[in-house]
């Protein structure tokens, strides 16, 4: 088993989708299910179960009769190039094989053919026997952090897609590592077998139909947060807050008198003014004569314009450093924030330039504030 380390993940979330939870969301998308009959995965699956998890494991030879019966029982996860990442062994038990694990009579080492449901009839299985959680020791397309939490989220979904509804079954696992005891622990699995109880030498947890809500408010939790479109949404608040950031930097250094700013950024924000109480009998225009009320009709291009105007670059050199710097952040950033707000598809190029954008506007922000 290995620990998915939710409290890392969501104090990431609290710090509005920094690097880690925004490289899951990218990997998620760089990632599949493998073929199930892919002998090399499987056999190398195997040979890191025995040597990492325990030697007394099942055999390859005997594990193929397993995935003949039903395919599901084993899962790849790899990248684009095939490479694999992690697997998870999921075994759809009879009833009665079921309850002799929670009693203690059958153990991993002890499961036969026999025990195990045909994929044909898979969505009658009552138990969920999980087996394994593991990461290719050798993989070394992602960090093991990041790994370790995609190979849960598909873990989760194909859990899903192939026994919906999935708060009706029991599920159980022996736990293996401390890791994967955490992990069981943190998603709602009770103990209920000490080791010293199980010829498996492993605890057994179990999760019950009644205490499944739980782990999967957590699993979708946190697949709602790594979508794609979770990820752009907490993108485009950030770039929000910098440009409210921006706009409170160009008040403090033009002394809050609009006439500094440049005229033709000036003329826009005119036109947008007597555009606005055209339609709106009730907009005070003369609210908008203070500076901060007027930069609320400034575009990100219009903040770029006066921080780089001639008169007033000189006053912004010291936090910005750059100029030429300066715009190609300012591309990135406005490239992004275009393609969200106008519900435009957003490429991956664009979503990974603007990234670097937004952390770049915020770490040079931080500084000028401290």
């Amino acid at each position: 088993m290995v620990q998915m380390p939710w409290n890392n993940v969501f104090r990431a979330r609290q710090d509005s989708a920094g690097p880690l939870v925004f490289a899951i969301g990218q990997a998620l998308e760089r990632v599949r299910e493998g073929s199930t009959d892919d002998e090399a995965h499987a056999l190398a699956a195997n040979k890191i179960v025995r040597r990492c998890l325990d030697k007394h494991a099942i055999t390859y030879q005997e594990y193929r009769h397993w995935r003949k019966l039903n395919p599901l029982v084993f899962t790849a996860i790899v990248d684009e190039s095939n490479q694999l990442i992690g697997f998870f062994d999921i075994f759809p038990l009879k009833s009665g094989a079921g309850e002799d694990i929670i009693a203690g009579k059958l153990t991993e080492r002890s499961l036969t053919t026999d025990h195990i449901v045909p994929s044909a009839e898979r969505t009658s299985a009552t138990c969920l026997h999980i087996a394994t959680i593991i990461l290719n020791p050798r993989q070394r397309t992602f960090t093991p952090l990041v790994a370790k939490e995609v190979l849960l989220l598909k873990m989760s979904e194909f859990l899903e897609r192939h026994y919906s509804p999935i708060e009706t079954r029991t599920y159980t696992a022996f736990a293996q590592s401390r890791a994967g005891e955490a992990l069981l622990k943190r998603c709602g699995f009770s103990l209920t077998l000490l080791a010293k109880e199980t010829n498996q030498g492993f605890p057994l947890y179990v999760l019950r139909p009644s205490e499944t809500a739980r782990a999967i408010f957590r699993f979708e939790r946190a697949d709602n947060f790594f979508s794609r479109k979770a990820i752009l949404r907490t993108l485009d608040s950030r770039i929000e807050e910098i440009e409210l950031q921006l706009r409170g930097l160009i008040i403090k250094v033009i002394n809050d008198d609009p006439s500094n700013l440049p005229p033709h950024v000036n003329q826009k924000i005119e036109e947008r003014l007597r555009s606005e109480a055209h339609k709106n009998a009730a907009f005070d225009l003369a609210y908008y004569r203070r500076l901060p009320a007027r930069l609320e009709f400034c575009d990100l291009r219009e903040l770029q314009d006066t921080i780089l105007s001639k008169p007033l670059w000189p006053k912004f050199l010291e936090g910005f450093v750059n100029k030429e710097t300066l715009v190609a952040k300012f591309g990135q950033l406005a490239d992004l924030r275009n393609a969200i707000r106008h519900s435009r598809s957003v490429d991956e190029i664009t979503q990974v330039e603007g990234q670097a954008g937004v952390m770049w506007f915020e770490r040079v922000l931080r500084k000028q504030h401290a």
